[in-house]
């Protein structure tokens, strides 16, 4: 997992761009009202950033504080800021926040997160007597915004790849911005190779935030037992082996399959090329950001299910962000 050779001409193009871009916008960053914890990764590609966000804003609001969750929607046409609902699309919204609302969570999108906190605060009238938290999704990179709490998530499947950067590697910060974090989860498995080696970069709070299968959902909302069936697994999503393994370990057998890219746009026509490939299969299995952005498609077969999944964070983990949260 080391760096080998030095980097090449592409590696340190790209530093070059963004170690300017971060001086830029660290110059002209700006600092909310109220407390404000950032999830984010070192690598493209999923690590789990909305489950986990997911799973922090609801902890908060068990312990009566008003979550407000930062994102810029990524590929969602309207600009905002804007509070994104369930009853919106994902065409317009992007899939993650949406899956994010539908948890019955504020959530303001708006590609300046500082600005989307400022109009969340107005929306909303809050005053400093409320106990407001914004976390920030996707926002290690994003520093035009002031963060209380720094936390960074890592596949526990895939870790930092080749450890090089975009374009030759997955890294889309240089590693050593690692101690950047205040807080580094190993997501989606236990991999304790991974936490030793991030042990060994002299990071001290790292901790485990594994999936948790909540089930296979049909459209109906019933959940479906593994029983042998034929599957056909399908999604857009940064690891796609993590999601094929992840229905293997709840004991379905999946036949054939299609990886799209990262948040695939999706169409009737890709949708109908879909089900062809599928024709033998019995189920059909997506995840749920690729779900929220086929839901509302004409004629979806009754085969069609999603994953559900779910990250716990156990209570003394969250006692640590709070403690980091009030400490700053």
């Amino acid at each position: 997992m080391e760096f080998s050779g030095g980097m090449n001409i592409f590696e340190r193009i790209y530093l070059f761009f963004y170690l300017r871009k971060k001086k830029k916008d660290l110059k002209s960053q700006k600092k909310l009202p109220f407390p404000v914890i950032s999830v984010g990764n070192l690598t493209v590609g999923g690590t789990g950033k909305t489950p986990f966000t997911i799973a922090i804003a609801k902890e908060l609001k068990k312990r009566e504080y008003k979550p407000i969750i930062l994102t810029r929607g990524y590929r969602g046409r309207l600009k905002g800021p804007l509070v994104v609902t369930e009853e919106m699309i994902a065409r317009d919204v992007g899939d993650e926040p949406l899956m994010m609302a539908m948890e019955g969570l504020t959530v303001i999108k708006c590609p300046d997160r500082y600005s989307g906190g400022i109009y969340a605060i107005e929306r909303f009238t809050f005053t400093d007597k409320d106990r407001v938290v914004f976390i920030v999704d996707d926002g290690f990179q994003h520093w035009k915004l002031y963060r209380d709490v720094n936390i960074l998530l890592v596949d526990g499947f895939t870790g930092f790849g080749n450890c090089c950067l975009i374009p030759c590697g997955p890294l889309r910060s240089p590693l050593t911005e690692i101690t950047e974090a205040d807080m580094v989860f190993i997501t989606k498995k236990e991999n304790n190779t991974i936490y030793q080696h991030i042990k060994d970069m002299g990071i001290k709070e790292v901790y485990f935030a594994p999936f948790k299968v909540e089930g296979i959902i049909r459209m109906d909302g019933r959940k479906i037992e593994p029983a042998g069936q034929k599957v056909f697994a399908f999604a857009g999503i940064g690891n796609f082996q993590g999601f094929l393994t992840l229905l293997n370990g709840v004991g379905f057998k999946v036949g054939r399959y299609k990886k799209f890219i990262d948040h695939k746009k999706y169409s009737e026509t890709t949708l109908k090329r879909i089900l062809n490939l599928a024709a033998e299969a019995e189920l059909l299995v997506t995840t749920k950001k690729d779900f929220v952005k086929i839901k509302d498609f004409s004629n979806l077969p009754n085969s069609l299910c999603y994953m559900e999944i779910s990250i716990e964070i156990n209570s003394q983990t969250v006692d640590k962000i709070m403690d980091l949260m009030h400490n700053c």
